[in-house]
């Protein structure tokens, strides 16, 4: 679990990336459409994404397919890695619109829950080690 943890932290990166990338060149398709280095920027974050969906385990991307379509998205990876100029802008564009801001919560969700399920299990284990030396004395 910490490994998928670790890939959508990484993720999570990325997500944060684009959004400030389109924050630094301006949130309108026609500035994207027309600055190489603001689509360059954008691509290269999402081939990112598009390759650390495949780190994730197996049973993740299977049990979570129906929330985030893990295809799609290491499908456009292998899209932009190998045929770059096949790439449709709008459709970048809506990604980033759209499917960027639910893949983001995604995964700070997952990161918050599987620290609260870790600190929680710290905690009870600090309960019953206390409990245990208490019994002792």
């Amino acid at each position: 679990m910490k490994k998928n943890i670790d890939v959508l932290e990484h993720i999570s990166k990325y997500c944060e990336q684009i959004e400030e990338t389109k924050d630094r060149f301006g949130r309108k398709f026609v500035d994207f459409e027309n600055d190489r280095d603001y689509k360059n920027s954008i691509c290269m974050s999402l081939i990112q994404i598009g390759e650390l969906s495949g780190h994730l385990s197996k049973d993740f991307r299977e049990n979570t397919k129906k929330i985030i379509p893990w295809q799609a998205i290491k499908g456009m990876r292998n899209l932009f890695a190998h045929n770059y100029n096949a790439a449709d802008l709008s459709t970048v564009w809506a990604t980033t619109e759209q499917d960027i801001p639910k893949l983001s919560m995604f995964c700070k969700k997952n990161i918050t829950m599987y620290y609260f399920m870790v600190q929680d299990q710290e905690e009870l284990i600090d309960e019953i080690v206390s409990d245990d030396f208490d019994e002792e004395r």
